[in-house]
């Protein structure tokens, strides 16, 4: 039997399965909007099932980012503690935040010399290495997978576009980061921005039904090209 928990913001939300107090973007509402019948419509549970698993805690707050030094950041320790019961530790830890870092412009590294080792978690890379350098110190055993972001479409408007850049910073750059701190923390990358795919929104950032099916394919394609399937 293995346990499953996901870090994330609204993307990953769905109401009834998130820690007490946290911001739900999937609320009834959204869920009926977006043609979420169910939990099992989130690409997290669909991703959950081909892992034939059990989720222990989806750590998804809606709005949150990578960066900043206090809760709901996901860097933050009330975040990256969190992801246990008080029976169960997850075995895996799916990783899917960033795009409300992109969407604030939130710069990725430092553009001058670091004086010293401390991280500052204005920055994405510095924030994202934190958070899994303290994931994997709260959950040695666990096995940690990030995924970097795709990009949108927003469904019957032909005339919208993703935004490759904003706020002066590219979005490439945020998954070359995810991919530069996976590296170095030794964690699982899930490459799915690299696939050329763009999921299905009424928003530009949040995902249909059609576009969360679009999401779990990218994931557990990943997940069998590295032997995890």
């Amino acid at each position: 039997m293995r346990f499953v928990s996901i870090v994330g913001d609204s993307i990953s939300t769905y109401a009834g399965f998130h820690p007490a107090g946290y911001a739900v973007f999937y609320d009834r509402q959204m869920q009926i909007k977006h043609g979420l019948s169910n939990v099992y419509d989130t690409w997290w549970a669909k991703v959950n099932q081909a892992l034939h698993a059990y989720i222990c805690v989806n750590n998804s707050y809606s709005g949150s980012k990578v960066t900043g030094y206090d809760f709901p950041s996901a860097s933050s320790a009330s975040r990256t503690g969190a992801l246990h019961t008080r029976d169960y530790v997850p075995d895996i830890i799916l990783i899917y935040i960033g795009f409300n870092d992109f969407g604030s412009g939130i710069p990725i590294r430092s553009k001058g010399p670091r004086k010293d080792s401390t991280k500052n978690m204005g920055f994405f890379e510095d924030a994202y290495s934190k958070m899994l350098s303290d994931i994997k110190r709260n959950y040695p055993n666990a096995m940690i997978i990030c995924a970097t972001l795709m990009r949108t479409y927003i469904s019957g408007n032909d005339q919208w576009t993703f935004p490759e850049h904003f706020a002066g910073t590219e979005f490439e750059a945020y998954n070359q980061a995810i991919r530069h701190v996976c590296q170095k923390e030794h964690c699982i990358l899930a490459d799915i921005g690299a696939m050329g795919m763009y999921y299905e929104t009424l928003d530009g950032s949040h995902p249909t039904n059609k576009g969360h099916i679009t999401l779990s394919h990218a994931w557990i394609h990943c997940l069998s090209q590295s032997g995890i399937l």
